[in-house]
């Protein structure tokens, strides 16, 4: 395997990679990148490799990053990769790229783990429950539930039409962004507008896609 030509045809591929990815290969591979800034040389060898492994299990074999992954390394050693320019490349093609949900700040709100959603008797496969992945755990985003710990019906119907077990992301994205047509953020609405207007705004976002 050719490191820094893999790395060379990721940057380069960025978006189109990007959009190859669910969310939770997504999340790994914006994690890697970011173990990648400041790395030695034998660390950022190791980190590339996972991401070889990691876009080798989603990307078709034709793909310019799995022809990359395929070429011989020939040419360069560890020592003589250019992992400064390789990983500067990647974080602004990150940093650069098409929106996406702020995943970090997705994880950050208040959230249920899975001992937490199993001990209140809940199934954590529920697809009308965001379940957000990530290295730590998945985490279940705490708007979700009532004070008795219940899962909300209304978030339930939301998230249904939003697809939240597809798109966990985008359907916590939506929660916890500001609507204008809602004049809030949802989560923040809950309890507080009619069950059938956040249903609705939903509806019409599901309706766009």
């Amino acid at each position: 395997m050719s490191q820094q030509r893999m790395l060379d045809v990721l940057t380069a591929e960025w978006d189109e990679v990007a959009e190859r990815l669910d969310p939770e290969a997504f999340t790994r591979l914006v994690s890697l990148v970011g173990e990648l800034q400041g790395s030695d040389a034998d660390t950022a060898a190791l980190v590339t490799e996972d991401i070889a492994v990691l876009l080798g299990e989603v990307l078709p074999v034709e793909h310019p990053v799995r022809r990359a992954l395929a070429e011989s390394e020939t040419r360069f050693g560890r020592s003589d990769v250019e992992w400064d320019r390789l990983s500067g490349g990647l974080r602004d093609r990150l940093t650069g790229s098409a929106p996406r949900p702020d995943l970090e700040r997705l994880r950050s709100v208040d959230a249920l783990d899975e001992q937490q959603v199993v001990a209140a008797g809940l199934e954590p496969e529920d697809p009308s429950l965001i379940r957000l992945p990530g290295e730590g755990g998945d985490r279940w985003p705490a708007f979700q539930f009532g004070a008795d710990g219940a899962p909300r019906e209304v978030v339930r119907a939301v998230n249904r039409l939003l697809h939240a077990g597809e798109d966990p992301w985008g359907a916590a994205d939506w929660w916890l962004g500001h609507h204008t047509s809602l004049g809030g953020v949802p989560a923040q609405l809950l309890g507080q507008v009619d069950d059938d207007a956040l249903i609705d705004a939903a509806r019409d976002e599901s309706a766009e896609v």
